[in-house]
């Protein structure tokens, strides 16, 4: 069997990893770097930290986010909008939960497995903190995972110079830049073309598609429900007031400190633009936490959301579609690449409601 993946970003990569350890034929289509726009990411492997976005709650959360500057909303997908208000504050079936729970310690235990096997990716298994600047808010934000289908365990912690945390024990953490360096090795034999594919007609030699291509993909599936939320990600070298990984709840800034520099990452805007002047607002929000001394670089991403933050996987004749996810592509990345592998290669027909725009 031989099998395209169009998209070489952390899912894309995952699955060629699955399915070469299965022996198929595996060829990549990546029009820049392997991991090129998910290396933006903190690295932080949060799976249990979902954000259900078709909730008035969630819109709520994205104006103030605007209104303090986290945020910025220059443009979206119309069918994601559409979908978006059509399903407003509906919950999905408790099967798509299952599936999520079944995902999310799937992802948690493949990088611990693989960071077991050789760590050279800088996972540490030493938890998160969600920081609050506000009592008020910090109580929400414990009745609301008091609430989650997902069951984590958390505490409610004192945080220096903050009303508190949320301190999750259970979730890791591993360098983005170095992890796509270990699937580059992991991937050694697979085929991989530098080339931006424009249609699926170009790759009618092949007998399965995997399209992982992110917010791209809506470019061979016009309809697909999925709009871009830009990040920014820096390395940066400098000294942590906390040698914690925690996330600034109010800026939505995440800081996740190694020994050879610290990650700081931020931004949530709803922009499918190359334009990254607003990167500078994730360092100046970051800047009471971290002394910078000097940057690295600075990477952007745009994250693939689905109308309610639930990945899209599923299959459509011979093309296979992963995407969605949004700002856990991440965490669920892993499972995301294994449910991939299972329908290419005949083993599950559909995921059900994960499975629901993929009708084309």
């Amino acid at each position: 069997m031989k099998v395209a993946i169009v998209g070489g970003g952390i899912v894309g990569l995952f699955t060629a990893y699955f399915l070469k350890k299965e022996g198929v034929e595996v060829t990549i289509f990546e029009k820049a770097d392997l991991g090129s726009y998910s290396i933006h990411a903190a690295g932080l492997i949060e799976p249990y930290r979902f954000d259900k976005i078709n909730s008035t709650n969630m819109i709520i959360k994205m104006l103030k986010y605007s209104l303090r500057g986290a945020t910025y909303i220059r443009n979206v997908n119309k069918f994601w909008l559409k979908e978006l208000l059509r399903n407003l504050n509906k919950n999905p079936p408790e099967d798509a939960w299952k599936t999520m729970r079944e995902m999310a310690e799937f992802s948690l235990k493949a990088y611990k497995e693989m960071a077991e096997e050789r760590n050279d990716f800088d996972y540490k298994d030493d938890g998160l903190y969600e920081v609050y600047l506000n009592e008020e808010d910090l109580e929400k934000g414990l009745e609301e995972e008091k609430k989650s289908p997902f069951n984590p365990k958390f505490e409610k912690v004192d945080f220096e110079g903050f009303a508190g945390a949320i301190f999750f024990p259970e979730l890791s953490r591993i360098s983005t830049e170095k992890f796509i360096d270990r699937m580059r090795n992991e991937l050694k034999g697979v085929k991989i073309v530098n080339k931006d594919i424009q249609n699926l007609g170009e790759l009618k030699d092949f007998d399965e598609i995997v399209l992982a291509s992110g917010v791209w993909t809506t470019k061979f599936i016009s309809n697909l429900p999925v709009t871009a939320f830009k990040g920014y990600g820096y390395r940066v070298k400098g000294i942590p007031k906390y040698n914690k990984p925690l996330v600034l709840v109010d800026d939505g800034i995440a800081i996740s400190p190694f020994e050879d520099y610290i990650k700081i990452t931020g931004g949530f805007d709803a922009d499918s633009s190359y334009d990254s002047s607003r990167a500078q607002l994730v360092l100046d929000k970051s800047s009471r936490i971290v002394d910078i001394s000097y940057i690295y670089e600075m990477n952007m991403g745009f994250r693939p959301c689905s109308p309610d933050g639930f990945p899209i996987i599923g299959k459509s004749g011979n093309v296979t579609v992963a995407t969605g996810a949004c700002r856990l592509g991440w965490s669920y990345a892993p499972a995301m690449g294994k449910y991939t592998t299972d329908l290419v290669l005949g083993r599950l027909k559909d995921l059900g409601y994960i499975s629901r725009y993929v009708k084309f």
